[in-house]
């Protein structure tokens, strides 16, 4: 079964509680009115027997006999007037009848429809309901002051027939009302959702690698914080794309020159004659391939610090640590190349909070620059240092350096000087920067000591404890 549309949802919802309010609602309006309906009506019958009872004494005294009986025939010409109770403009001539009795008990007056009604028990009184000729009848029994008992009755028929329109009359606007509060709902709701059908067909006509965010000024206050969340997840998909992309091209760009200088190689192998050629061709691929993979391994760092470090949660780190265990990794670099490396700190611990594959992407790379244009038999220092909650990272040569008007640049990935005859593929310093980046830290390249090689400093804030 398919799941309801939001629409439908809220439109059911909404007709389920008007349901739910409405009936009950009409049920206890019912029940009052019909309650407040027969104390009016019983209040009637009773008024009428009491004002009857007075006219049938009044008549007596006085009068003869004959005159008596036509002053009960007047009354009960009266009697049998008109009661109008007005529902739906539909009048109501309720059928009455009455008996009057003396106080020895004698029938001296009554209606032809109760005439031949027996006379009411010794002290009835008040209100009861009887069948009578096959007619249900409401009746109403009193004693005045004069000793005359007055027995008045009116048809059960009459107050039935109220009690169907009141029916009807409570009915009526639900059946009518609710299909049409239903319609009314669902015209609502769609008019409500309108602006997620907006926000539905701007993703929709949505151009592709677009970075425009979806603007949230005029939508309903719900909606905003989906759309603000919308945002930033576009935004998120459109780095990684753009991240692909770009990576994606530097792998292209980037080892076709290897790749083909490695097949060279190999093809010269192949067609070698003399021992010593094909010895320096395979030592020239393997040298080729060894800088192919220095390559591959340097864009993958790229790729791994702009995707998976920055999506990982920040943890405790030790610079000190991360940077011993750097040198370490290095030291049969640093042993070949007759370079003194030095590592000094103040403080036994200096901890950040961030990313371990970063940070340690940064300080090889750190330390592979200043190796590589270190002259053998120079130096290198590695200093960290905290100043109050700021930790700040030194690393300096005394190699050539970076001239001024170039350092701009040298963050640049695969831009490397013309005049520069170490190898590499300018990746270095992009790595450390984009390290520096993922932490919120700032990094400059200034002149070594004595104005000589290179400085790189970084500022990363600190973790206090």
């Amino acid at each position: 079964m398919p799941a309801l549309s939001l629409r439908a949802r809220l439109t059911w919802l909404i007709i389920a509680v008007q349901v739910a309010v409405l009936i009950p609602l009409g049920a206890i309006s019912y029940q009052r009115e019909r309650a407040e309906m027969v104390k009016l009506l019983d209040g009637r019958l009773a008024q009428a027997g009491r004002t009857l009872g007075t006219l049938i004494a009044d008549s007596q005294r006085g009068y003869s006999d004959a005159d008596a009986r036509r002053a009960v025939k007047l009354v009960t010409a009266a009697q049998r007037g008109t009661v109008v109770v007005a529902v739906h403009a539909k009048n109501y001539e309720p059928e009455v009848g009455f008996q009057a009795y003396n106080p020895q008990g004698t029938l001296i007056a009554a209606t032809a429809n109760l005439a031949d009604l027996p006379p009411p028990a010794p002290g009835e009184r008040g209100f009861s309901d009887i069948e009578h000729d096959g007619a249900g009848w409401r009746l109403f029994t009193l004693t005045n002051r004069f000793n005359l008992t007055v027995r008045i009755g009116e048809r059960a028929e009459n107050r039935a027939d109220i009690t169907r329109e009141l029916v009807l009359e409570h009915s009526l606007p639900l059946l009518i009302g609710l299909p049409l509060l239903a319609l009314l709902a669902s015209l609502a709701v769609k008019q409500g959702l309108r602006p997620l059908n907006r926000l539905t067909q701007v993703l929709s006509e949505r151009a592709p690698r677009s970075r425009t965010p979806i603007a949230i000024e005029r939508s309903p206050g719900e909606i905003k914080p989906l759309i603000a969340t919308l945002n930033e997840q576009l935004e998120r998909l459109e780095d990684v794309i753009e991240r692909e992309h770009r990576f994606a091209g530097d792998v292209a760009h980037e080892l076709r020159t290897p790749l083909a200088a490695t097949t060279i190689h190999l093809e010269s192998a192949l067609i070698a004659n003399d021992p010593a050629e094909l010895e320096f061709t395979l030592h020239s691929a393997r040298r080729s391939l060894g800088r192919l993979g220095r390559r591959i391994e340097q864009i993958l760092a790229i790729a791994r610090l702009e995707a998976g470090a920055a999506a990982e949660q920040r943890i405790p780190l030790d610079l000190i640590v991360l940077a011993t265990e750097v040198v370490e990794e290095l030291a049969p670099l640093i042993a070949e190349k007759d370079i003194a490396l030095s590592l000094t700190h103040e403080e036994p611990v200096v901890r950040v909070a961030g990313h371990e594959v970063a940070l340690t992407a940064m300080f090889r790379n750190l330390v592979e620059n200043a190796l590589r244009y270190t002259p053998e038999g120079g130096r290198a220092d590695i200093s960290i240092q905290r100043d109050g909650g700021i930790v700040v990272i030194g690393v300096c040569d005394d190699g050539p350096g970076i001239p001024l008007y170039r350092r701009a640049l040298a963050f640049k990935r695969f831009e490397r000087s013309s005049d520069t005859k170490e190898p590499g593929y300018g990746l270095g310093l992009s790595i450390v920067q984009r390290a520096v980046e993922l932490h919120e830290g700032s990094i400059e390249l200034l002149n070594g000591p004595s104005a000589r090689g290179l400085l790189v400093r970084i500022h990363i804030e600190a973790l206090d404890g």
